[in-house]
């Protein structure tokens, strides 16, 4: 569905390959055995092709793990010189989405790397700029607590949770927003997760683009 309704998205399903992920599962210290992934295939030319990727990625991860299939998001610890995905002009591998069956048990080194890679805890709160000014901003948008939450819930290709939520005022209208360092192209991947969850647990439609906003655009499928 993806595939055929979103231009420029090409994502592959590969299964029984642990190349990729060869030399570099430890590095994460919760994986056994990786090697069924999707791979984050796109045309580059697309507008909007890694906010777009990240997007419908996650609209593809609620799915899975509501089939109770584990997931994660891999977007740098990887080789992408063998994964196997078909690639044509102009295309590219931006992240691959791990696939598996979740333990029952977690070993306890893959807890202890879980608390690592996941240091960096943060509370909705931290999401949104200026921070000082978010209690005042939820008493004047009540929503905007839930899309927070969503957004602090939502998982980052390289761990780094970039994406930070404002309120613009827009043709005399509040809009909620979301922006992120474009210094790094890769950070827009992780503004389309976060949109998708954001959109998800509030019921909206985002609008394409870093800065802007979060209602009034196009719905995910």
């Amino acid at each position: 569905m993806i595939n055929t309704h979103q231009q420029g998205l090409k994502f592959q399903l590969v299964t029984d390959d642990p190349d990729p992920l060869a030399g570099f599962s430890k590095s994460y210290g919760v994986f056994t055995n990786p090697r069924n992934y999707v791979g984050a295939v796109v045309d580059t030319a697309t507008p909007h092709a890694l906010e777009r990727a990240g997007y419908y990625a996650q609209q593809f991860v609620i799915k899975a793990v509501e089939l109770g299939i584990g997931t994660c998001f891999v977007g740098g610890t990887y080789n992408e010189h063998k994964v196997k995905v078909q690639l044509r002009a102009g295309e590219k591998v931006l992240f691959l989405i791990l696939l598996g069956y979740p333990l029952n048990k977690t070993k306890l080194l893959a807890r202890m790397m879980s608390k690592m890679v996941h240091r960096k805890e943060m509370t909705f709160e931290q999401f949104f700029e200026p921070q000082d000014k978010v209690n005042s901003a939820i008493s004047e948008i009540p929503m905007l607590q839930v899309g927070l939450e969503a957004v602090a819930c939502a998982p980052s290709a390289l761990n780094r949770r970039p994406v930070r939520l404002f309120i613009d005022n827009i043709d005399g209208n509040k809009e909620i927003c979301a922006k992120v360092d474009a210094a790094n192209p890769k950070n827009l991947i992780d503004m389309g997760i976060a949109k998708f969850n954001y959109n998800f647990a509030t019921d909206t439609e985002c609008m394409w683009g870093n800065g802007a906003p979060l209602s009034g655009g196009e719905s995910y499928l």
